[in-house]
């Protein structure tokens, strides 16, 4: 117990929380305020893509892993810096959104989510390279868990809390039931905008993490990855066609996303190419990516002691160095690795998709789901991560990361058994606390209580498994890089929840993501037999 007080773990809990107001308020419960204020629900679909901020954040992680920030690294180190920029951008982005209205300015509340994404998933690359370079692997499952703690109290706040708060001031207002009122959206996202502050009190009065390699006050003398990428670009230079297999593999990324949000700008490039242009440029990032690996690029050699020079060395080390170092250090292990990452959480996220969609369905009211799911769900989650931390640390993480594999796809059969429960609403569990009564579903409280303690499981084993794979010089980009592939395949499957369960039935649908996780279980025992999480190089 003692070791989750540990000054360190503190810290984690406290960033945690500020780690997970933003998400909910973009998406989750920003959906819930468009489609209140008579949003059609195809407009709110679309705009559940501003999400996809975080599955994209690996383009610019480099620039967080190494680009100073005007005397703000001089005061506050490189993880501090980027951390208090990005709060307080978030804190911006969601002032921003209280205070316009979405019935009146729906292109700038979704430009103001636009910013608070960009900067939330910009804070989580600063803070998970703040984490893994705060202790020793050994002790990444305990900061781990005590992260996952404060962003599941961030969750809370940031789902029930804001429509408590939002109710108490319409209310106020005598607002009738049922109706829309901007009023109190706007106080509870101020509420949650100030409520950041508990993430910037803990940059202030924390410490930049030691084991950084940070550049000195004069330049980058100090880094000893420039240095060597300065002594690689000088004597063998650079790939002229890798740096443009980049930059077309980045832009083939980027309009892939703008082709599901249609983008105008994409729509009349697609047209021109006769629906072509993503796979023209895939195509062509593949044919340079080949000319590459196999060594018949021409290379650009800058001169010595030139600023072209310079440049190139600084790219070479944030933008190439981070992932040719995880795929020199794992060789093919590395296809295995990301293979497991990219679907580890799948039965999690696509089920997860569909799940507020189910309780309506299922005739639950929003102050059932609020309590059960919300408050209720939250902390068992918590509970999972906590027992999650504590088993890592005794059986190591391979054999919990498994354990979390099987419990995540299985629980997801307690929602066939709910689906086919008639009257699950009318079920309930009364009982009196604090000198109130109150009433839960039991069928419901039983489900989420499995299904959240099994998540924070999985959660705690997979954290420390993806901070045990990272270099300390990288760690940033690494993670950034890591977290993201976890996100995207899922989130795409998860889009088309909505048309299986039109066409085949939610028990189908929950049947279909608990067999999503077995592909899952054969990757998790290939990857314990060839590596050790904890045991790597960490240079």
């Amino acid at each position: 117990m003692r070791v989750y007080l540990e000054p360190a773990s503190l810290r984690m809990l406290f960033l945690g929380f500020s780690a997970g107001l933003p998400l909910l308020l973009i998406v989750g419960t920003l959906s819930f305020r468009l489609r209140e204020a008579g949003i059609n629900r195809a407009t709110i679909s679309f705009l559940g893509w501003v999400g996809l901020a975080y599955g994209f954040k690996w383009i610019w992680s480099p620039l967080v892993d190494r680009l100073p920030i005007p005397l703000l690294t001089r005061l506050l180190g490189q993880r501090r810096s980027w951390l208090l920029a990005s709060q307080l951008l978030v804190m911006v982005g969601l002032a921003g959104m209280a205070l316009y209205d979405p019935q009146q300015e729906l292109e700038t509340v979704v430009r103001m989510a636009l910013l608070a994404a960009f900067a939330s998933a910009t804070q989580d690359i600063a803070l998970d390279a703040f984490r893994i370079e705060s202790a020793a692997a050994n002790r990444q499952a305990v900061l781990a868990a005590n992260y996952q703690m404060g962003y599941r109290v961030a969750m809370i706040c940031a789902g029930a809390g804001v429509l408590k708060v939002a109710a108490f001031v319409e209310r106020s207002h005598a607002v009738a039931a049922g109706s829309y009122s901007n009023a109190g959206w706007r106080t509870a996202y101020l509420t949650m905008a100030a409520a950041m502050l508990v993430g910037v009190v803990t940059v202030l009065f924390s410490r930049e993490p030691a084991q950084r390699n940070t550049p000195d006050a004069a330049g980058h003398n100090a880094d000893p990855v420039y240095l060597q990428a300065l002594n690689d670009v000088s004597t063998r230079g650079v790939a002229v066609a890798g740096m443009g297999a980049f930059a077309l593999w980045v832009g083939a990324v980027v309009c892939t996303v703008a082709q599901a949000a249609k983008a105008a700008w994409l729509v009349a490039l697609q047209q021109a190419t006769g629906g072509l242009f993503i796979w023209l440029l895939v195509a062509l990032a593949t044919i340079l990516t080949a000319l590459t690996l196999t060594g018949k690029s021409p290379r650009l050699r800058p001169a010595a002691g030139s600023l072209q020079l310079r440049v190139l060395a600084r790219l070479q080390a944030s933008f190439v160095a981070p992932f040719a170092d995880f795929f020199q250090r794992y060789r093919w292990h590395a296809a295995l690795i990301l293979g497991l990452i990219s679907i580890y959480r799948i039965s999690d996220v696509v089920m997860g998709n569909m799940a507020n969609q189910f309780y309506v369905d299922m005739h639950f009211s929003k102050d059932q789901v609020a309590l059960v799911s919300g408050i209720l769900g939250i902390a068992f989650t918590l509970l999972g991560t906590f027992i999650g931390g504590l088993m890592c640390m005794r059986w190591g993480v391979m054999r919990v990361l498994m354990l979390g594999a099987v419990l995540a796809s299985g629980s997801n059969l307690l929602f066939v058994w709910l689906s086919g429960y008639s009257n699950a609403a009318l079920d309930l569990w009364k009982f009196d606390l604090f000198g109130q009564s109150w009433s839960m579903p039991r069928a419901l409280t039983l489900v989420i209580a499995a299904d959240n303690i099994s998540s924070g499981i999985a959660s705690a084993a997979f954290i420390a498994y993806l901070s045990g794979l990272t270099s300390v010089s990288y760690s940033a980009t690494q993670y950034a890089l890591f977290s993201s592939i976890m996100l995207l395949l899922p989130k795409y499957l998860g889009g088309f929840g909505g048309t299986v369960v039109n066409s085949y039935g939610y028990g189908t649908f929950f049947t279909g993501t608990a067999m999503l996780g077995v592909p899952v279980l054969v990757l998790v025992w290939l990857a314990g037999r060839v590596l050790v999480v904890g045991e790597k190089d960490t240079n």
